[in-house]
């Protein structure tokens, strides 16, 4: 338990905070069994793929015969429970890696099936341009059960699932759990492909939607799977059969996926790997504390504590934009870089809407690290994710409190 004083922060807060951490604590056991499993997956994925020193060095052009990018992506492979994976600092985000996934394997004529709604406002314009195309686009906005909603659909092309809650599904959860939903959609609609939104939900629990069914899954891996790392980058998993399109669309027809430098960055890449069950242990250890201490400090929480969780993601109803931007100042008050800077809203690529985010992360805009964004629009959900280590979530969580508490914002 966190017994250490902070500077400037309230007594009060301390003790709520000290309280919420002994609840929180009740669930790390279960987390650990996760961490572990996860980390006998990747070590037999990196024995399987006789990872060697060798293989670190990278290469630079086009990246021809990159044996370490080989097994770095038989490795990746193996730890999500897919038979091929494409993992790429060529993919400049998660949302680049869903776009390619989708218009590999959507046609003119093709039926794309969103079960949990809009996605994310930065993949919207994948849509647009999708339905520009003549692709029919589906979005399950009265948050349907998606199973009954996908049945409306039995010839469909594609069924999108966006795993993570945010921010289309901050106010929404599925019926089913999520992975069973898979397995049900997969034994229904076993001539569909079924395309996972996967960031945040890596190594969350012991397998990966893969390992139920979908045909593929996609993420980025300044988040979970770089383990705190890797600089950049994405990744797309799956069967081999839906790779094919993939590596087509990606590249260009005939080049498979023999091409694409590593630029130096192989030993990054394979070391975030190795980290990356034990990051994101510490992640969900950091979002339940979270829960319960916002919670007890008043506020509307999702997921509840006690809740199975999919992602690292919490969400926290702050119901203001007063108390959103004094959120946003406290958890830029706990970074390592840039503690000093002030987040303010503004508009982003591929968002319709102000978005404000902080986090002074190593690595820009990487939301495995301790790291809060939300649409500055009511009812005002922030969104925190993170950290790399469970006090750095405890430091942060107290900081975005007293913040709110010197403005006279607290419930």
């Amino acid at each position: 338990m966190c017994s250490f004083p902070l500077e400037n922060i309230d007594p009060r807060i301390f003790r709520i905070a000290r309280d919420a951490e002994e609840k929180a604590q009740f669930y790390f056991p279960a987390l650990e069994k996760i961490r572990r499993a996860n980390f006998q997956k990747v070590l037999s994925g990196f024995q399987r793929a006789g990872v060697s020193e060798s293989l670190l060095k990278g290469s630079s052009g086009y990246g021809l015969g990159d044996s370490g990018r080989e097994a770095l992506e038989e490795a990746f492979a193996f730890a999500l429970d897919a038979q091929d994976s494409l993992v790429r600092l060529q993919f400049v985000s998660g949302t680049h890696a869903i776009s390619t996934a989708l218009f590999s394997h959507l046609r003119p004529g093709d039926s794309l099936v969103s079960l949990f709604g809009k996605p994310y406002d930065s993949l919207l314009p994948t849509f647009h341009s999708l339905e520009g195309l003549g692709v029919k686009v589906f979005l399950n906005e009265e948050g349907e059960d998606p199973l009954s909603f996908a049945r409306k659909f039995p010839q469909a092309r594609v069924f999108y699932l966006q795993r993570s809650i945010g921010y289309g599904r901050g106010n929404k959860s599925p019926g089913t759990d999520f992975l069973d939903l898979i397995s049900l959609l997969k034994g229904e609609f076993p001539s569909s492909l079924i395309i996972v939104d996967n960031c945040y939900g890596e190594f969350v629990r012991e397998r990966e939607p893969t390992f139920f069914g979908a045909d593929l899954i996609c993420g980025s891996l300044i988040k979970n799977p770089g383990g705190g790392l890797a600089i950049g980058g994405g990744y797309i998993a799956g069967t081999s059969q839906a790779m094919k399109g993939v590596f087509e669309r990606f590249f260009a027809p005939g080049l498979g996926k023999e091409l694409g430098a590593t630029e130096g960055q192989l030993r990054n890449l394979f070391q975030g790997l190795f980290f990356a069950p034990f990051t994101v242990c510490e992640a969900l250890k950091g979002a339940i504390f979270f829960s319960y201490f916002f919670k007890e400090l008043g506020f509307k929480v999702k997921p509840e504590p006690e809740e199975p969780r999919e992602d690292i993601v919490q969400a926290i109803f702050l119901e203001t934009k007063d108390r959103l931007l004094a959120f946003a100042r406290g958890i830029q008050r706990a970074g390592f870089l840039d503690y000093q800077a002030i987040p303010l809203p503004q508009k982003l690529p591929g968002y319709d809407e102000e978005v404000i985010m902080a986090g002074g992360t190593f690595v820009s805009g990487a939301s495995l690290e301790l790291s809060f964004d939300a649409p500055v629009v009511p009812p005002y959900i922030g969104y925190v994710q993170g950290g790399l280590t469970f006090d750095h979530a405890f430091i942060g969580a107290l900081n975005a409190a007293q913040e709110m508490l010197k403005k006279g914002l607290l419930p």
